[in-house]
């Protein structure tokens, strides 16, 4: 009997010692991330444990606040609601139900621990997403909280984001769920929509009405633009089976005139062929002819020449046997019969009535010779040139009658 209690005493004290020792632990769902707290080695760990569990046992003697913990944090996204009591820009009463998204910064938890604690959202997120919200709402009207829903939201979630930084949270939305206003405001908006109900619809009916009677008017010139335009387009094809038959017509005459002249043509044409073709025989006949005259008058030209020729020749023949007989002359003739000779060559020479002198009349006085006429017309008077005549005097000659010049064919013996 004393083996056995002794025996399960001993069972008892290992089962208490098993218990206060090994069968403690903390599990960390998935989601969740986690920091390990030991009091007796550093207390709070920088590493951040993973979905798992984890063990946390101490001995039975040690006190709770001895023995390790794990300090869970839910890393996904959470959402809490807030109803927000404030004023608008006009100063009437809004009650705004708002909706925040939010988690912490992962790698940030050990700082959100040991800076704010598990309980950031009571601590830190809450209120400053009243404060941001009553600031925004501040500044919006009564009548845009509807119609502006989304821009202040964003407003709301970026005063929010800025008040938040470096706090180890994100932000991810902030959601206006509901808006409830004073029934009194309720009321006179309901009023003012009605108003603005009745107004449009009888802006409507006006607007119908201008519109029926538009269409109308645009149905009543649209029936006048056709029967305009089928009048146009009749007097158009009129116009245009007119210009057609004067077309026509033109290019029918034009026709006419084309054969007219070339008929004309062909009749000026043959007309001309033929009068060329009898300009072309005159001429071979003035050709054949020219050649005829030109040897009849290379004929009479040798004739003529040749007789000339025979003139001429005879008349050299004559010229000379007369200077041969003259040179004979010359030597028997004495120096009277020359003058004498010469006297007559003069005689022959000026013609009857004429008057010679020879000597020099200024010594003499010219009462002498009153009628001489070479005295009297003293200008006429000619020195010719070589000089004194014999004796020492000079010789004056007056010519009243001109020498008459000497026969062409006499100079020319060939008549050329």
């Amino acid at each position: 009997m004393r083996n056995l209690s002794t025996i399960g005493l001993s069972l008892i004290a290992l089962a208490a010692l098993t218990t206060g020792t090994g069968c403690a632990g903390a599990l960390v769902q998935p989601g969740h991330r986690a920091l390990f707290f030991d009091p007796g080695h550093g207390g709070i760990q920088h590493e951040v444990l993973q979905p798992g569990w984890y063990r946390t046992a101490c001995y039975f003697w040690e006190p709770e606040n001895k023995c390790p913990r794990v300090d869970d944090f839910d890393v996904t996204y959470s959402t809490a609601k807030e109803d927000i009591k404030t004023l608008s820009e006009e100063k009437l009463p809004l009650d705004i139900h708002l909706a925040l998204k939010y988690r912490p910064v992962v790698s940030e938890l050990y700082l959100l621990d040991t800076e704010i604690g598990p309980n950031y959202f009571d601590e830190v997120i809450g209120p400053e997403l009243r404060s941001a919200a009553i600031g925004v709402l501040a500044h919006t009207s009564y009548t845009d909280l509807q119609k502006e829903n989304g821009t202040i939201e964003d407003d709301i979630e970026k005063d929010l984001r800025q008040r938040l930084h470096g706090k180890h949270i994100e932000v991810a939305s902030v959601l206006i769920e509901k808006i409830q206003y004073a029934p009194e405001i309720m009321e006179a908006y309901r009023q003012r929509i009605v108003s603005q109900e009745e107004t449009l619809t009888k802006k409507q009916l006006l607007e119908n009405a201008a519109l029926q009677q538009k269409r109308e008017l645009e149905l009543q010139s649209a029936q006048k633009k056709m029967v305009l335009a089928a009048q146009t387009e009749q007097k158009r094809m009129e116009l245009q089976a007119q210009a057609e038959q004067r077309k026509l017509a033109a290019q029918t005459e034009t026709e006419v005139k084309k054969m007219e002249i070339a008929k004309e043509t062909e009749e000026e044409k043959a007309r001309l062929d033929s009068a060329l073709l009898n300009k072309r025989t005159e001429r071979k006949l003035a050709v054949e002819q020219a050649g005829i005259d030109k040897l009849k008058a290379d004929a009479n030209a040798a004739t003529t020449v040749a007789a000339a020729r025979g003139e001429a020749e005879s008349r050299i023949a004559l010229a000379k046997a007369s200077a041969a007989e003259n040179e004979a002359t010359a030597a028997n003739v004495t120096t009277n019969e020359v003058m004498m000779h010469a006297y007559d060559a003069l005689g022959r020479l000026g013609g009857t009535g004429s008057t010679f002198l020879f000597g020099d009349y200024s010594k003499l006085p010219s009462w002498l010779f009153p009628s001489i006429p070479g005295f009297q017309t003293a200008p006429w008077l000619m020195t010719p040139p070589g000089g004194a005549a014999s004796g020492g005097r000079t010789t004056h000659a007056s010519l009243v009658t001109p020498v008459k010049k000497p026969n062409p064919a006499m100079t020319d013996p060939y008549g050329e």
